[in-house]
């Protein structure tokens, strides 16, 4: 049996052959996968948001309701330069342009330039620029950077959004006239000279953005309003770019009507190429805040990503759709998205083919007094500027404005785990240990290196995000009984090469363990609770070296364990339970584990299992559990939209130790009771949610059999693994006792 178990955790990675350990070929990794490093570029930062941004003829012309700029490091308050609502800094270096002086006397909303970057528009709230009235829109020359004396529509009310094309401006706002002439929140002048043009759609509501086709073929329009030209346009629209007639827009449909707990409108759009990409923000729990894509040519919808968190900004950059947002739960783009209670992600990027997420992870945070971090996006071809509320950029003070390019090797690979490796079968060791994070490289080289000569006995490609890092698995068979050596691990994202810490020294073992022990944590867990603690304690012990202990809550301590020699955990009230201090984001690959003894008609209750709440009962009772009914016979549910669930016979509340496992890994379902497979089941994924392991009571009453008693039940040796064990390491366990 033990030959067979070593071969089976051989195949968790690779296989042994005639002696010959066989290494998967790995390819190599790209040091940025996205077409833009997540390390930020120094640049100048402001004292309060940025709500426009344009690059043109070298320079990064920034708008919004600073009144001073300071360099890259400075504190708030210190190196402060004045510089009131509009600023230009030089789009290589970051560095202010100290030529570039303008007076406003007003926020600004909106800056856009012309095709051959000659000229920059901007427009807000401001009155006069340079003591000469200008009334919420005006032009500036990049070359001399001075007001263009000639060009001076006057508009009634705030301009929020401009976009250039060709020989015409197009501009939206809050707005009623323009030049005394009626124009209601959309207009259009002459680019040279500043003329009204007789553009004029109707809009009911604010404009928040405009953007025109590439080939000029069409103007979008989105914001606060019903209606168009007398026309129901649901807060989008598409118009004809000289008649502003209302155009065919089946692609709108995206966007749900409002009703009583939703209200969601498009804030930004960015067209390129033949698509159009639009975001938007909603009201209400649930509505819809993700990003869409429309085919220019017929109006027809491409993809929709429903992320929640709204969309304040998008732009295309070098094949990626780079996304500004307060996104806090992505779970209904499925495994490759992240959960509520996960955090924030301010900065995100899609695949332009279907809207998915891609591996660019920088952050910001979120600063008065919008508090929804980044406002505007721009580029100037091979880079990328974000303005808003911010305060941080990944986690290092930078306000209001920064910066990213595909300049240099892009972001390291985070620093590997000490590696905790076992030794149980006689010239055997057992390596298990979690994959790590770049910000720009979701795929990345690991290699196993041995001893202090660091030679590489394993090699693999994985991927992995902030919100999902799989583990790798290794069993190295090539040293001899009794020798003593010690391992790490390299990562590299074919750049930037980090290895981890050396292990402690292992002695390789001569003779098998017979200790439970050494024999779980040989096989890799996640959290480990032997729930042997003395009575009275509150805080339980995660012996897996991973550091989840966990609380103690209604339990009684120093009860007769399943292991001879310790003690285990019983619940003394009806939601006597343990939970493990660390959360975790949807795992698709896992086992759960331990020893259960319940006596007494009616008695059962949930053994381990997931749960969103770390305090009181989780949402549903939670799912990926193993539970005891009633009747004695064991279940394990895991949640794929619909409860699914495996039940062994009955009667195991007969007050004996039971060893019960559940074990998933993408859609394959086991359960095991004391060594023996009680059944399997192919479902679909678990659920997407961020949420906590939990040894005992969860509310299991809506659960098929669950609400069982669940005082008396008690509790020992409970375990995570962030894989499905095989049916050998399962046996070995029992067998163990």
């Amino acid at each position: 049996m033990k030959k067979r178990w070593l071969f089976t955790r051989l195949g968790l990675v690779g296989a042994l052959i005639a002696g010959s350990l066989v290494i998967v070929a790995a390819p190599p990794a790209q040091s940025i996968e996205a077409s833009l490093s997540a390390t930020a570029s120094p640049t100048w930062q402001t004292n309060a948001s940025v709500q426009g941004i344009a690059v043109a003829a070298g320079k990064a012309y920034v708008g919004g309701r600073f009144t001073s700029v300071r360099p890259p490091g400075a504190a708030a308050g210190t190196s402060e330069v004045a510089q009131a609502y509009l600023a230009a800094f030089d789009a290589a270096t970051g560095d202010l342009i100290t030529s570039f002086t303008p007076v406003l006397n007003g926020q600004v909303y909106a800056v856009a330039a012309s095709a051959d970057g000659s000229r920059v528009y901007v427009g807000g709230d401001f009155t006069s620029v340079d003591g000469v009235k200008r009334n919420r829109i005006a032009a500036f020359d990049t070359a001399t950077g001075t007001l263009v004396a000639d060009w001076k529509p006057s508009v009634s009310y705030r301009v929020k959004t401009i976009s250039v094309s060709g020989d015409t401006v197009y501009f939206g706002g809050s707005f009623g006239l323009v030049n005394n002439v009626e124009r209601l929140r959309l207009a259009a002048v002459d680019a040279d000279l500043g003329t009204l043009l007789p553009w004029a759609p109707a809009v009911n509501g604010d404009v928040y953005a405009v953007d025109v086709a590439d080939d000029a073929s069409k103007v979008y329009a989105g914001g606060q309003f019903s209606t168009v030209n007398g026309t129901n346009q649901n807060t989008v629209t598409s118009l004809d770019p000289v008649s502003g007639g209302v155009l065919p827009f089946p692609g709108a449909s995206a966007v749900p009507p409002p009703n009583g707990s939703c209200t969601t409108r498009v804030k930004a759009i960015d067209t390129s190429g033949d698509t159009v990409y639009f975001g938007n923000g909603g009201d209400g729990g649930g509505c819809f805040d993700g990003t869409w894509a429309v085919d220019i040519a017929t109006n027809t919808l491409k993809w929709k990503n429903q992320c929640l968190g709204a969309t304040e900004a998008v732009k295309v950059v070098n094949g990626w759709l780079y996304k500004g947002s307060h996104a806090h739960d992505c779970a209904n783009q499925g495994a490759g998205g992240f959960p509520q209670g996960f955090g924030y992600r301010f900065l995100l990027t899609e695949k332009l083919t279907d809207g998915a997420l891609g591996p660019w992870f920088p952050n910001t945070n979120a600063g008065p007094p919008t508090e929804v971090g980044p406002l505007a996006l721009a580029t100037g071809g091979d880079d990328l500027w974000v303005g808003g509320d911010f305060t941080t950029t990944n986690g290092v003070g930078q306000q209001g404005l920064t910066r990213f390019t595909n300049e240099g090797p892009g972001a390291a690979p985070a620093k590997p785990a000490k590696l905790l490796p076992y030794s149980v079968e006689p010239g055997v060791v057992q390596l298990h240990f979690p994959t790590v994070v770049d910000n720009d490289d979701s795929t990345l080289t690991y290699r196993l290196l041995k001893g202090f000569s660091n030679t590489t006995i394993a090699t693999w490609t994985a991927k992995s995000t902030p919100w999902d890092r799989p583990w790798l698995h290794f069993t190295d068979t090539t040293s001899a009984p009794g020798e003593v050596t010690n391992y790490r691990v390299e990562v590299t994202d074919g750049s930037t090469t980090i290895r981890g810490n050396y292990s402690d020294p292992v002695t390789v073992a001569s003779t098998a363990s017979t200790a439970y022990d050494q024999i779980v944590k040989s096989d890799g867990p996640q959290a480990y609770w032997r729930l042997g603690e003395a009575a009275g304690s509150t805080t339980s012990v995660d012996s897996s070296g991973q550091s989840n202990n966990g609380t103690f809550t209604g339990v009684t301590l120093g009860g007769a364990g399943a292991i001879a020699g310790d003690t285990s955990m019983t619940a003394s009230t009806t939601s006597g339970r343990m939970i493990g201090e660390k959360a975790y984001s949807m795992p698709q690959q896992f086992t759960v584990e331990a020893w259960v003894k319940q006596s007494g008609f009616n008695r059962g209750g949930r053994i381990i299992g997931f749960g969103s709440s770390r305090t009181g009962s989780s949402a549903g009772g939670g799912d990926r559990m193993l539970y005891m009914r009633t009747n004695g016979s064991i279940v394990f549910g895991v949640n794929d939209g619909t409860q699914r669930t495996l039940t062994s016979t009955s009667g195991k509340n007969n007050g004996q130790w039971h060893h019960v496992v559940g074990s998933y890994d993408n859609g394959a379902m086991k359960l095991y009771v004391d060594g023996v497979l009680a059944g399997s089941t192919s479902v679909g994924s678990a659920s997407l949610y961020y949420g906590w392991w939990r040894v005992g009571y969860d509310n299991t009453s809506n659960w098929p059999g669950g609400g069982a008693t669940q005082t008396g039940m008690g509790i020992d040796e409970a375990a995570v693994y962030p894989y499905a064990l095989s049916p050998p390491q399962v046996q070995s366990h029992f067998a163990a006792r």
